[in-house]
């Protein structure tokens, strides 16, 4: 008897029991690419890099999606965040590659396990450019070891097409059956500058599988409601909200704060305004 009293306390006490959380500070920015025309106005690549690391460190991003910078900003990046590893893909011009969706990651928070890409076209899984579009769009993602409890999710970093509409109206779809197939029902999380309005179709495609951070934050969402200064602009103001982050089911958006931090010129870092949000993986 009394061997089964202890047997049921077990059994009561490992029902009681759940998985760890995984706690995160999750992020996407768009960091501009080295325009030649932005050292006009003193916004050069090598005026304003240090700033872009400061603004990522000084929020204390945990993973960061971000787009556009090529493969000589890549590097100057990555010198300037130490303690972060990072993924990336090149993708832009069908001559000539000219950006990258690069991932960084702090190492002594994740392990990466594995990573991939796939191309936002009616091809997704080969390198192609899709519909009306005249340049490579992606989407390069990860799975990573959260260290702290042992649990796996994945980030997905995307840059769509930006111009005309049918490759960005199709892109939605393409981006809700490759986190299907590829993070099944593990936590996922979907960040980057999707050149789209929040009404667009394609976002809407989205949200028949994710949420949207914005609108799902479990407190008031802080800072600018827009992202998008305009190609080139460093002074604002942001007209128009195109990145985002989105969630999967189980994943709990505790705030949402877009950071408006200037330089001392008074200018922004980059075109778009970056997004972080703690979150929660149940």
């Amino acid at each position: 008897m009394k061997n089964l009293f202890f047997l049921l306390l077990s059994v009561v006490a490992f029902a009681g029991c759940s998985e760890p959380k995984i706690n995160l500070r999750a992020a996407t920015y768009n960091v501009r690419y080295d325009a030649a025309a932005d050292a006009t106005n003193g916004d050069s690549w090598a005026e304003r890099k240090a700033d872009v690391a400061k603004l990522i460190h000084d929020y204390d991003f945990d993973i960061v999606g971000t787009q556009e910078a090529n493969d000589r900003q890549l590097p100057e990046l990555a010198a300037l965040l130490p303690e972060y590893d990072y993924i990336f893909h090149p993708y832009g011009n069908v001559e000539r590659y000219g950006h990258n969706c690069i991932t960084f990651f702090k190492r002594d928070k994740y392990e990466l396990l594995d990573k991939g890409t796939f191309w936002y076209s009616q091809t997704p899984d080969t390198e192609s450019v899709g519909w009306d579009a005249n340049d490579y769009r992606l989407c390069n993602w990860g799975k990573f070891l959260d260290k702290a409890t042992g649990r796996e999710f994945y980030y997905f970093n995307s840059h769509l097409y930006w111009r005309l509409e049918e490759a960005r109206a199709n892109s939605g779809k393409v981006l809700v059956d490759k986190v299907r197939a590829i993070a099944g029902d593990a936590p996922a999380i979907c960040v980057g500058d999707y050149n789209s309005k929040p009404e667009t179709p394609q976002v809407s495609d989205i949200l028949s599988l994710l949420s949207d951070a914005y609108a799902v934050s479990e407190t008031a969402p802080a800072g600018s409601y827009d992202t998008d200064l305009g190609g080139g602009n460093f002074v604002g103001p942001a007209n128009g909200r195109i990145d985002y982050i989105f969630v999967s089911g189980g994943i709990r958006v505790k705030d949402y704060t877009v950071p408006e931090d200037k330089r001392e010129n008074g200018h922004y870092p980059s075109d778009h305004l970056p997004i972080v949000c703690n979150l929660e993986i149940e």
